[in-house]
């Protein structure tokens, strides 16, 4: 099958330079973060939630079977016209049932690190267990505070992977100091101390999103955000069991902001082209990656056009010279999830751009420092590989002058296969063919469409 510049091979994808300039104005799928949350607390609820532009990409899809499998009635309704409007019939914070079988959370560790947390709380017997690349990656981070909690978990190889076993219920609050900076990490203590005696209380150095907090406060549930005395980082205080029901919310979830990155960098870095990407998520927490493109350079604009579930708006990027930095520190954990993208953009930048602190990437779908630093190499790209991150001698002249085809691996990982993709589509000269596509529907199964109507409009 061939789209324009994307010819398709089974699992594989041949992707051609583009020549023409565009302006367009496109929409990307709801975020899947908050996707995630808003199925398990709107599944916590005491009553009937409504979600609009729900994210229908496979690691949400395995969200909403997985409260199914629980007990949960969760049905499409085209509140708006639209297939990703879902309500969800909540059964109150003790409602669940005991599932008859292993819960598949496929390829998503939010959903497996997320619903831990929840299941350690209800006395009844679960397993979970995902994929070969969900089963790889470590879970010793949230088996050790849930089990301070009380709660018994077992996992493969000494409890370090998936699957997981968890026997739950008679959970007890207690202190967390998050020991790396992790949204999964916390989120997951949260949810458990919504079934434990007396109040948790979480301290984390460096602030994570923070969609847990806001879904919890919009449905009334006490849960505190302070700043410690020194002033560094967040203590979030969750009130345990018997501090009241959550209440059903009715939401539109603003775009994914991982989503909109592949093509902001498309905007940026294909000449005399701009491109505006309307009601995205604009979080604080989520805006490292716009940070550290404005200090490379960038012409990028933000517009507030909302607040609710969260802040929202629309991105324009335009076409722009750029320079090599060095990220900083307290960005990192605020743009964890676009450093495969934002390798790209630094491949065709003026100079050198270094990333470190960022040794999460290595628990990623894959090792992403390891795949960032195959595939580059592959394109011609001087990068270096860093324990916790990367060195990248950026040049603007990669464009041309390459070899006929190039091969370039996935390695299973979705935000891989898409940053691929867009430097393909950057790169004027030869062919580069990208094996293990599929799992891209894991997190925007819209990706090739959007592409497609972008490039041959």
């Amino acid at each position: 099958m061939t789209k324009g510049l994307l010819e398709f091979k089974q699992d594989k994808i041949l992707v051609k330079g583009l020549s023409k300039e565009f302006s367009a104005a496109i929409e990307v799928p709801g975020d899947k973060s908050i996707s995630h949350r808003a199925v398990m607390l709107g599944s916590l609820a005491a009553g009937k939630s409504r979600v609009s532009n729900l994210s229908l990409s496979g690691d949400n899809m395995a969200t909403v079977a997985a409260f199914r499998k629980l007990g949960i009635n969760i049905k499409k309704q085209n509140l708006n016209g639209s297939p990703k409007d879902f309500v969800i019939e909540g059964a109150g914070l003790h409602g669940l049932k005991e599932p008859e079988s292993v819960i598949n959370t496929a390829n998503s560790g939010t959903l497996t690190r997320l619903l831990a947390g929840i299941l350690a709380g209800k006395d009844f017997f679960s397993v979970m267990s995902g994929d070969k690349y969900l089963n790889s990656r470590p879970m010793r981070r949230i088996i050790e505070p849930l089990s301070l909690m009380g709660a018994k978990i077992t996992g493969r190889n000494k409890n370090a992977y998936p699957p997981l076993a968890i026997s739950g219920g008679g959970l007890k609050s207690i202190f967390y100091e998050v020991p790396v900076p992790s949204a999964q990490v916390k989120s997951c203590v949260m949810l458990a101390a919504l079934f434990a005696e007396g109040d948790t209380v979480i301290y984390e150095k460096k602030e994570t999103r923070d969609h847990t907090e806001n879904l919890l406060k919009l449905q009334g549930y006490p849960v505190n955000v302070d700043v410690p005395v020194n002033g560094s980082g967040s203590l979030i205080t969750v009130k345990g069991r018997g501090r009241g029901e959550l209440k059903p919310f009715n939401i539109d979830i603003p775009g994914d902001f991982s989503s909109a990155a592949f093509f902001i960098a498309l905007g940026i870095l294909h000449k005399g082209s701009e491109i505006t990407v309307g009601s995205i998520l604009l979080n604080d927490k989520r805006a490292g990656f716009i940070k550290a493109l404005k200090m490379m350079g960038a012409d990028v604009n933000l517009t507030v056009t909302g607040e609710v579930p969260e802040k929202m708006g629309d991105i324009k990027a335009k076409y722009s010279t750029l320079k090599g930095i060095t990220v900083p520190l307290e960005l990192v954990p605020d743009m964890i999830d676009e450093f495969p993208i934002f390798s790209v953009i630094a491949s065709f930048a003026e100079g050198k751009t270094t990333v470190t602190g960022a040794k999460e990437l290595r628990v990623k779908e894959s090792d992403r420092i390891k795949t960032i630093v195959y595939n580059l190499r592959a394109l011609g790209v001087d990068i270096k590989e860093l324990e916790d991150g990367f060195e990248i001698n950026g040049n603007p002249d990669l464009k041309n002058g390459r070899e006929p085809l190039t091969a370039l691996n996935s390695f299973g990982d979705h935000r891989i296969a898409m940053s691929m993709i867009i430097a393909g589509l950057i790169l004027k000269s030869g062919k580069i063919e990208i094996s293990g596509i599929r799992c891209i529907n894991t997190s925007f199964p819209e990706f090739f469409d959007t592409v497609s109507r972008l490039i041959n409009q």
